[in-house]
């Protein structure tokens, strides 16, 4: 009779796995979108400032994120840190519609920003703290538009 009771044991254990398994299947798949603050903050997505003037304003009102930006973007090859600055550069130079759009293609695909690959944080500064987002839209107006300097930190 062990026999038997091994058997409908297997069988009980099988069907209850089947039912948990059908239970997960139906449950859907989730699935991520951008919403206003992520990845990218929505003071980042409107803001009418540069890459520079946003730099300018992080270097005096948030400098240990301006400093360890900085330090890893020296710390990169001289093609990466030209990569950031190009790339940074096209996105400011969108409208909000397409910074938004943007925002949602880097949400939903891995594989949609090609500069993440050669440096994961190459915006670290720009995207991916509210609270510095904030603080630097705050006063980015007051700083010149086009001022190379602040990509020359020592």
């Amino acid at each position: 009779m062990s026999n038997r009771t091994s058997v409908k044991n297997l069988i009980r254990t099988g069907v209850a796995t089947c039912a948990v398994a059908a239970g997960l299947a139906g449950a859907g798949i989730a699935s991520a979108d951008a919403t206003d603050d992520y990845p990218i903050p929505n003071r980042i997505l409107r803001t009418p400032c540069t890459a520079e003037q946003i730099m300018a304003a992080a270097r005096d009102v948030e400098p240990v994120y301006y400093e360890r930006y900085m330090i890893d973007y020296n710390n990169k090859p001289v093609a990466d840190q030209q990569g950031a600055q190009d790339r940074i550069h096209w996105f400011f130079s969108m409208d909000y519609a397409g910074r938004r759009q943007y925002s949602e293609n880097m949400a939903t695909n891995a594989f949609f920003e090609n500069m993440s690959w050669r440096w994961p944080n190459w915006a670290k500064l720009f995207f991916n703290n509210k609270g510095v987002a904030a603080n630097t839209t705050d006063v980015c107006q007051n700083y010149p538009p086009n001022d190379m300097s602040v990509w020359d930190w020592h």
